[in-house]
C-alpha cells in the first residue's frame, strides 16, 4: 500500500471536488434537484464532510487498536445518509461549508498520525476520500448541465 499515492489521489479528488462546488451559483447551492431525492449542492457538501468526520472516527479506533470491522460492516449507511440529509436540510451554508473544510482536515490529520497503514484505514480514507469525491463531482457535473 502507497500512503503517498493515496494522498495524492486525495489531494487531487478534493480539489476537483472544490473547483466543482465553486462552479454551483449561489442562487443554486439550496435548489433541492440535484438528486431525486431533493437534495441540493448544499447537502452533497454536507454528505461529503459528515463521511470524512466518519472516517476519523474509524482511523482513530484502528490507531488505537479498537476499531472492530463486524460493528462498522453493520451500520445501515442508507439510514446514516438519510440522518445526514435530514440534518443538513436545517444548516446555514456556511456552517455546513466550515464542518466540510474542518472534517477533510481532521481526516488528513488521523491518517497522516496512522503508524500503520491497515486495509481498513486505507479502505476507510479512501472510499471517504478520493473515491466519494469523484462520485459527487460526477453528479454535480450532470447537475450543472441541465
Amino acid at each position: 500500500m502507497d500512503r503517498e499515492r493515496l494522498q495524492h489521489e486525495e489531494e487531487e479528488g478534493w480539489q476537483a471536488l472544490l473547483r466543482t462546488f465553486a462552479r454551483v451559483p449561489s442562487n443554486r447551492f439550496d435548489e433541492p434537484t440535484l438528486t431525486p431525492e431533493g437534495w441540493s449542492a448544499k447537502d452533497a457538501m454536507f454528505h461529503v464532510g459528515y463521511w470524512l468526520a466518519d472516517c476519523v472516527r474509524v482511523l482513530d479506533t484502528i490507531a488505537a487498536g479498537t476499531f472492530e470491522r463486524a460493528a462498522e460492516d453493520a451500520i445501515d449507511i442508507e439510514e446514516l445518509n438519510a440522518q445526514g440529509f435530514a440534518r443538513s436540510r436545517g444548516m446555514e451554508t456556511d456552517a455546513v461549508r466550515a464542518g466540510f473544510l474542518g472534517a477533510r482536515s481532521r481526516s488528513l490529520e488521523s491518517f497522516g498520525r496512522l503508524e500503520s497503514l491497515t486495509p481498513d484505514a486505507w479502505e476507510w480514507f479512501e472510499e471517504s476520500g478520493p473515491l466519494h469525491y469523484r462520485k459527487h463531482v460526477e453528479d454535480l457535473d450532470l447537475w450543472l448541465q441541465q
